[in-house]
């Protein structure tokens, strides 16, 4: 297994694999696939650069041979001005449970620590017992703040946070 930063060409390979990911797991993230299968390529190919060598955010991409299986974004938070946040985790299930998703969270927590983040925030499916272990085993804690996935959704995320000093 290899984790890397992905580039700023991989944009058609970022959206694919994006949408595997809302497929697979659509009460996993703040979007869906309906929405984000219609963005347009212009927007594709920003996530791909601001994520990218010199982009203002970190995209990691952990591969197996050639096939992307995995993929975990860190970027300044917009809520929490000066804190970074952990987004789009998300792992093939053909390859959970090998350490990929630990391996991708690390790589994202090296870029905000050497980006100079006090903290790293994320928000996690409250019954994702999985991924809700995989963040405490990496350090992360739960906040008290408790929100909806998204509008018409069922599902209730909770906040975790690391602190980075």
């Amino acid at each position: 297994m290899e984790i890397r930063r992905l580039r700023s060409d991989e944009w058609r390979e970022l959206r694919a694999f994006r949408l595997r990911a809302l497929l697979d797991a659509p009460d996993a993230f703040g979007s869906t696939h309906e929405q984000e299968a219609s963005d347009p390529d212009d927007e594709w190919r920003t996530w791909a650069t601001q994520g990218a060598e010199g982009g203002p955010g970190f995209t990691a991409i952990a591969t197996q041979g050639t096939p992307w299986v995995g993929m975990a974004v860190g970027a300044p938070h917009l809520d929490h001005p000066g804190d970074a946040g952990l987004f789009a985790m998300w792992v093939d299930p053909v390859v959970r449970g090998r350490g990929i998703g630990l391996a991708l969270v690390e790589a994202v927590l090296e870029w905000a620590r050497s980006t100079g983040f006090p903290r790293i925030r994320l928000r996690v499916t409250q019954s994702n017992a999985a991924a809700v272990r995989l963040y405490v085993v990496s350090g992360f804690v739960e906040t008290r703040e408790r929100a909806p996935l998204r509008e018409g959704s069922d599902a209730t995320t909770l906040t975790m946070m690391m602190e980075l000093g």
